[in-house]
């Protein structure tokens, strides 16, 4: 490491390298590494569905793709099945390789790791069971939009889980002459073990985590419309994202009608007043939203400015259409950024920061709020140009959000490389 490093950097690279040389953390960044091309499949399907082939979609309105598409909703089906099929078995894969890796630090035995890898892919998915199908007289069904993105964390909960009690039972079962009965043993035991807190789990009907996630992020938007509850909402998403719960931002109910209401005082009355203009849709969604949740857009100019640092190019370069979209989870499992001390902290301030200027300049009347729908996968930096109808204030309130998230990501992006490296050090040697 022989670029000069402050002290804060050098604390959060040591700190960084000790977090990842942890045996849980490196069984999670190896399966982030094994599902990255899951989710960059997935997210291109998920992009190319929602922005060229939903009308809700920024280049199904501007390309009007429906007058020279043919078979659109062929095409449309496709791409859903690529997507779920993709984030499905991106979510098992997790489980998969936690459980196989933290097995192998214990037993050079393939039979070993296999099971254990298995033995969480059957885990997960019996808890994703529809609990209507298990009368007796009805076929199972698997719940396969709860294998998705937002639901990444409980693959890798559900790794770490098998992968542990495993790796417990193996240090204290010497291996029999059979190299078959102890993975025998414990695929049984586990596999009854998980089929029984699976049905009591779902004959008990609790809460689906998914839908946990949801409603406390919607917590701090079902009520009054200021800079604390937009700060409050940004930084539980940040949390979620940081702890791997990846996707796009739940909309609330409350966020709707706002942004009904704002829309209504346009279409209606002279000027441009809106009665909310600090909601989710004026400040988030236009201008803190760049790229996805965590203003990401600002990781991505972070990243190609450093010059140094080609496997970060590199994860970039593989992210940039999704991310020009606003879809960020390649890039964040890529770098990674989840569960990455350095880089959590520029995920929580860049977020802050910019909805510190966006309510600054939307208070001051600098700038007027947007009114108009934002389409999915509008480039970033058009959004506030096209909510406000082609105002041009507005992106230069983008442009200084994008340079002040791309100065915020810019030093971590430079440690986290640097830590990254000793890792890699760390690991040859």
């Amino acid at each position: 490491m022989t670029e000069r490093v402050s002290r804060l950097g050098r604390w959060l690279i040591a700190g960084e390298v000790r977090w990842r040389q942890n045996r849980q953390i490196a069984a999670i960044y190896r399966s982030f590494r094994v599902i990255l091309p899951l989710v960059v499949l997935g997210t291109l399907a998920d992009f190319v569905n929602q922005a060229w082939l939903e009308p809700t979609g920024y280049y199904y309105r501007t390309l009007h793709v429906p007058d020279w598409l043919l078979r659109r909703v062929r095409l449309q089906q496709i791409t859903l099945l690529l997507q779920a099929g993709a984030f499905g078995m991106a979510t098992l894969g997790a489980a998969f390789v936690v459980a196989y890796q933290l097995v192998a630090t214990a037993t050079p035995r393939t039979n070993d790791r296999l099971t254990a890898g298995f033995v969480g892919v059957l885990g997960l998915e019996l808890i994703n069971v529809n609990p209507l199908t298990l009368a007796v007289t009805r076929p199972i069904q698997w719940v396969a939009m709860d294998l998705g993105l937002r639901s990444l964390v409980l693959g890798l909960l559900m790794g770490l889980i098998v992968g542990n009690a495993y790796r417990w039972g193996v240090l204290r079962w010497r291996q029999p002459e059979n190299d078959l009965v102890r993975p025998m043993t414990f695929s049984l035991v586990g596999m009854v073990a998980a089929a029984g807190v699976a049905a009591y789990w779902l004959m008990r009907q609790p809460f689906s985590l998914h839908a946990t996630f949801m409603a406390i992020m919607r917590a701090p938007l079902q009520l009054t419309n200021d800079v604390w509850r937009l700060i409050d909402f940004s930084v539980l998403n940040g949390l979620f994202t940081w702890g791997g719960s990846l996707g796009p931002i739940p909309n609330s109910g409350s966020q709707s009608l706002v942004a009904g209401e704002n829309l209504a005082a346009v279409l209606t009355t002279p000027g441009w007043h809106l009665p909310h203009p600090l909601t989710e849709q004026t400040v988030i969604q236009t201008y803190v939203n760049m790229g996805g949740p965590g203003m990401t857009l600002g990781l991505l100019m972070a990243i190609f400015l450093g010059r140094r640092n080609a496997a970060q190019r590199r994860i970039g370069w593989l992210s940039l259409v999704p991310v020009l979209g606003n879809f960020n989870a390649p890039l964040l499992l890529g770098l990674p950024v989840v569960l990455s001390p350095i880089l959590g902290i520029p995920l929580l301030l860049a977020p802050v920061a910019c909805i510190g200027t966006s309510c600054l300049f939307l208070g001051l009347h600098w700038v007027p709020a947007t009114a108009y729908p934002l389409l999915t996968g509008t480039p970033g930096p058009l959004l506030a140009f096209l909510g406000t109808s082609g105002a041009w204030t507005p992106v230069l309130l983008a442009g200084v959000n994008l340079v002040l998230s791309t100065a915020i990501y810019y030093p971590f992006v430079k440690w986290a490389n640097l830590a990254d490296q000793l890792v890699k050090q760390g690991e040859a040697s």
